[in-house]
């Protein structure tokens, strides 16, 4: 990278040029803009308002600002920039949590998958901010590749978590609005990080930092960049280690149940495991036998013999462990069998065998 390109790019990554007060204004508009946009996006539980909101926010500019300011070992404007980033990321959180508040959404609903979302985020989420930060500084170097970054800003998820965290705040769940900042923050170290490794490695590194003075500041932005992304990754690699125990665990039992049920025939649902608090539930459906139509009864005691007969305590017990609860939830349905080559019809009381082979 030369530094001819790299004094071109500064005026539009410091905020800064001959139009300062217009840049500001776009900025500001853009951003109230995919707020907005990602807001209702997230209320209505649509994906493609929310890639449209990505399209729109203009954050991966000022993120981009900061990686180049700490390659050319501009320590001030790098914080300049933070503040900048940040200051802007906490309005947005205030104008989603405003946009719930004024359209006086109800706060007794269910919260939408795509806010859920963005709640959990794991170390695949550090892994695609890493790659969409290379993506993006790439095209900032390489202008004939601009067509590539839309898909860029797509990759990098910046502008819906802080909306997902001012909805979260709205309804009172502090403790899941932290958990999208916290997936905003690692795409914000992710990008300044792969950022400056991008911008090294086109010539930066020969150009911007033979000055021991510039090489000591970028040393110390690239490793308060580094310690951020370790701070990050904790908590990120702690969520990711137990969602993969969380699901083995949910095979397990699912597995475990079909054994217990044997020839009954029994449709497991859904199982969900949280190992944090220590809880499980399951969700089945169980064809009941023939003679449950004829007479009245509670749902326990109408369930197949065999159900009745064999504790799924122990069952669950072997699989989780002791301090668990479990949650089990099944429905009742009646099954017919139909033999298609003599019009015969019979009630289901065991599930057919399978086919050899």
């Amino acid at each position: 990278m030369t530094l001819g390109k790299f004094a071109t790019a500064r005026e539009i990554l410091r905020f800064e040029g001959l139009d300062e007060r217009a840049y500001w204004q776009r900025f500001a508009m853009l951003l109230s803009l995919a707020v907005i946009i990602a807001t209702m996006g997230l209320l209505r539980d649509s994906g493609a308002v929310i890639i449209a909101a990505m399209l729109v926010a203009p954050l991966m500019t000022p993120i981009l600002g900061i990686a180049a300011a700490i390659t050319m070992g501009w320590v001030g404007r790098a914080g300049w920039l933070l503040l900048v980033v940040w200051a802007a990321a906490a309005c947005a959180v205030g104008v989603a949590w405003a946009i719930v508040f004024l359209s006086d959404v109800p706060r007794g609903i269910l919260l939408p998958h795509e806010v859920l979302s963005r709640t959990d985020p794991g170390a695949e989420d550090l892994v695609i901010a890493l790659a969409a930060g290379v993506a993006g500084a790439y095209v900032q170097i390489n202008r004939s590749e601009a067509s590539l970054l839309p898909g860029a800003a797509i990759g990098v998820s910046l502008v819906p978590p802080l909306s997902a965290a001012g909805i979260l705040l709205y309804y009172g769940q502090h403790s899941a609005a932290f958990e999208a900042v916290l997936l905003f923050a690692t795409n914000f170290g992710a990008i300044i990080f792969s950022a400056c490794m991008v911008y090294i490695a086109s010539g930066a590194g020969r150009s911007l930092l033979r000055s021991e003075r510039r090489r000591l500041r970028f040393t110390f932005g690239i490793g308060a960049t580094l310690a951020f992304l370790a701070a990050v990754f904790i908590p990120l690699f702690s969520a990711t280690l137990f969602r993969y125990l969380e699901t083995g665990t949910e095979t397990a039992l699912a597995e475990a149940a079909q054994r217990w049920a044997g020839p009954v025939p029994m449709e497991i649902l859904r199982v969900d495991v949280d190992a944090e608090t220590r809880r499980a539930e399951i969700w089945a459906l169980v064809d009941l036998p023939a003679e449950a139509q004829e007479r009245l009864a509670t749902a326990e005691e109408l369930l197949p013999k065999r159900l009745r007969d064999t504790p799924f305590r122990q069952v669950a017990q072997d699989v989780l462990g002791p301090d668990y609860t479990v949650v089990i939830r099944y429905q009742t349905r009646f099954s017919w069998s139909v033999d298609l080559g003599t019009e015969t019809i019979s009630p289901l009381t065991e599930m057919p065998p399978l086919p050899a082979g």
